[in-house]
């Protein structure tokens, strides 16, 4: 039969629909992706903006943002998405970021990252991944591999393989098509979602064995999904990166590689700053960088992840952040801090991670190129906490892993060997660096914040001081660093 010439693309529209999902072939399938590395975004903060009708003041914040993380190296924001229809902030904040991303043209890229703990469900989450990987103005923004649209959890494996199996048909079919609009959402991404059907790649991050599982417990978890999923995700944070021995959670790192590789499925690799799960009671030392440094490492010289998410940009109440800004809790309105261990509008209790903004983008050549990045510029990082260590044996509630002690955290990236002086008050440790990237630590006192001289010879390299003043006084208890940087 001879289809007449404006037919012709109906036709072809159609053939392609249907299809469509027969192209979506299994990530083990297709090629290796690129080292990238991304940061999980809480879209429960704004950071700097509370909520602007118009949606411009907050677009520009997350530009602002963008930028930030562009600036050291990384490649996207997965949205942390607590809720979906049933909360509709996340749809408009979902939007804003979206639009930013789209304004700046600098191909940052986005991805929806469902969080499973509370009220989403199957029409959410399809809905997350529809409203934008199939908007006209939005779907290059959304992350893909080999032309297939990224959603990752925190989570979800409680509600089953067939759950999970379902919502990849769905989406790959156009089947349960989306029928809510969001009129809180930016204009541009109000209206009903389009259900033309999407390939997906689906990375989750499911608890199989909990926070600390073995190989055994990721290969039982990946035998019921290894149809379903793509790979995984390891939100490894509860633990002490490299401290030989439960809970150290590399060798839970190690699994996940060794079990995803071996079936080739992708794995994404946890790096954090900093943990400190106020709001249930437990700390975790990462011993300023050296944590972060091991994650790192690990990564770079052991499991050969194929991405990379830091956990997280702005999760200030857990203490995972590393994005720069000042003090959550200065910007009334902008951000959930009601879990925190103080009052939300309490200032200068959440600390600037600048100094491990700072430090990553080291990291991140380093994992991207596979190459230790020569150093050209002496830069000393410090990361400390505010307040003395509880004594062991008080009665504080707080469960305490790893080596908590009463010392500033320093890491050295030196052109050539240095010295550095350490000041608290009429205090002064005169520590001997090597050339390279060096953690070393000095002990703190209270009623001072640190003052900090990099000399070389008779020269004098950088100076700086430390945000904030050491004290005894525990208003709260307080695990947060306070951190920054200094360079010749």
């Amino acid at each position: 039969m001879e289809i007449a010439p404006r037919h012709r693309f109906v036709w072809l529209a159609l053939l392609m629909a249907f299809a469509l999902p027969l192209l979506c072939s299994p990530a083990s399938m297709a090629t290796r992706p690129h080292r990238m590395v991304f940061a999980h975004y809480m879209l429960a903060n704004q950071d700097y903006e509370p909520n602007d009708p118009t949606g411009e003041r907050n677009i520009t914040s997350y530009e602002r943002e963008i930028r930030q993380a562009q600036s050291i190296g990384i490649d996207g924001f997965a949205l942390n998405a607590g809720g979906w229809f049933k909360e509709p902030r996340y749809i408009r904040r979902a939007s804003q970021m979206f639009e930013a991303a789209y304004r700046l043209h600098s191909n940052f890229k986005l991805m929806l990252s469902a969080d499973m703990c509370c009220s989403n469900d199957a029409t959410d989450v399809e809905d997350m991944v529809r409203r934008f990987a199939n908007h006209p103005r939005y779907s290059a923004i959304y992350y893909k591999h080999n032309g297939r649209f990224v959603l990752t959890t925190f989570s979800g494996s409680s509600h089953g393989p067939a759950f999970w199996q379902q919502l990849r048909d769905d989406l790959e079919k156009g089947t349960h098509p989306s029928q809510q609009a969001a009129p809180r959402a930016l204009s541009t991404a109000s209206g009903i979602s389009s259900s033309a059907p999407l390939c997906l790649e689906l990375i989750p991050a499911f608890f199989w064995g909990g926070e600390l599982p073995t190989a055994a417990n990721i290969q039982a978890g990946l035998d019921d999904y290894t149809s379903i999923i793509d790979g995984a995700f390891y939100w490894g944070i509860a633990g002490v990166p490299g401290l030989g021995h439960a809970p150290d959670q590399l060798p839970s790192s190690e699994a996940y590689a060794s079990v995803l590789h071996t079936a080739g499925k992708i794995y994404m690799a946890p790096i954090c700053f900093q943990f400190w799960g106020a709001n249930a009671g437990r700390y975790y030392e990462y011993s300023g960088y050296s944590g972060m440094r091991a994650m790192w490492i690990n990564a770079i010289r052991v499991t050969h992840p194929d991405w990379v998410e830091i956990i997280t940009w702005n999760d200030f109440v857990e203490g995972t952040y590393v994005s720069p800004i000042d003090d959550p809790a200065k910007y009334a309105g902008a951000n959930d801090l009601d879990a925190g261990a103080a009052p939300p509008s309490t200032l200068r209790f959440y600390h600037s991670h600048r100094g491990a903004t700072e430090l990553l983008a080291y990291f991140i050549q380093w994992y991207k190129t596979g190459h230790q990045p020569a150093i050209r510029n002496d830069t000393i990082y410090w990361a400390y906490r505010t307040q003395l260590a509880p004594d062991p044996t008080s009665a504080t509630t707080i469960k305490q892993y790893g080596p908590v002690a009463n010392v500033v955290y320093i890491t050295a990236n030196l052109t050539a060997p240095a010295t550095l002086l350490v000041t608290f008050g009429n205090t002064t440790k005169a520590i001997d660096l090597p050339a390279g990237s060096t953690d070393v630590e000095a002990p703190i006192l209270s009623g001072y914040a640190p003052h900090f001289v990099l000399t070389r010879g008779k020269a004098q390299l950088t100076q700086a001081t430390g945000d904030d003043a050491v004290t005894t006084e525990q208003l709260a208890p307080n695990f947060y660093y306070s951190t920054g940087s200094a360079h010749d």
